[in-house]
């Protein structure tokens, strides 16, 4: 089935029910206004960008365990919420995605990056190939590498923030700076060893104060290891699973120190 007929079917759907409930209170005309679209409708919009590559059978870049393989879209199902992609390319010799996994999908367009991060549900043979099953995003589109404003804590009170490592062992680390998006930080020693690019640490976690605290996963986005001013490892990071309501509490409090600077100076 096509996404035009996927979208005639819900809307179809959607006006008959409203048709029903205006005959049964003999009004002869249709108020659009009278209900927010269903969600389905709401998700097909939202994902768009999604329909269109597995149109195109555009290949992706999936990411998984550190390691970037290929892949296209098989099925995009807004009613089951579930994103269905073809078998991995090169074939995972190691460490291959497990259910419970967390797969990251990225697709580049004229300067704009298409990218998101969702579990694995389910992982299946079709004619003798794997298809992998994962959660449909809840918005997928594309954006600006860097879009969201960041704060710098070099002449701020340090930021601590507790991660876990890849084998789930505690690191402590100090925030450089800090966006809704991600943050870059220090971690005392040289751990290079342990990280790849998009290797997924278990926890991130910092808090302004007892009432506001994040806590969330995070994607390994660059790193090095400087031996100036002491020897430690720079980290940036990309969260992954922050909290909408806690997204926007901390693009607030971000706002709110970057206006106090440009008053201050």
């Amino acid at each position: 089935m096509t996404l035009w007929h996927t979208i005639w079917r819900l809307f179809s759907r959607f006006l008959a029910t409203r048709c029903a409930r205006k005959t049964a209170d003999n009004l002869d005309t249709i108020n659009e206004t009278d209900a927010p679209l269903p969600a389905p409708i709401v998700r097909i919009s939202h994902c768009a960008p999604l329909f269109e590559l597995q149109k195109q059978r555009q290949l992706l870049e999936v990411v998984s365990n550190g390691e970037s393989y290929q892949s296209f879209i098989i099925s995009a199902n807004v009613i089951d919420e579930l994103l269905i992609l073809d078998e991995l390319f090169p074939f995972p010799a190691e460490n291959a995605p497990q259910p419970g996994d967390q797969l990251t999908i990225r697709h580049h367009k004229k300067g704009k990056v298409l990218s998101f991060t969702s579990p694995i549900l389910g992982i299946n043979h079709n004619q003798g190939a794997l298809t992998y099953t994962l959660r449909l995003p809840v918005q997928a589109c594309y954006r600006q590498r860097r879009r969201s404003p960041r704060v710098s804590f070099s002449h701020r009170p340090p930021l601590a923030v507790h991660l876990q490592s890849p084998l789930r062992s505690p690191w402590y680390a100090t925030a450089v700076d800090l966006s809704s998006g991600g943050m870059r930080l220090t971690v005392a020693g040289n751990i290079t060893s342990l990280l790849k690019r998009d290797t997924v640490l278990p926890q991130c976690e910092f808090q302004f104060n007892p009432e506001f605290r994040i806590r969330c996963q995070a994607a390994v986005k660059a790193f090095r290891f400087v031996r100036k001013p002491y020897r430690q490892t720079q980290i940036s990071v990309a969260f992954i699973g922050i909290e909408p309501h806690h997204r926007m509490q901390l693009q607030q409090y971000i706002d709110a120190m970057l206006n106090f600077s440009g008053k201050a100076a």
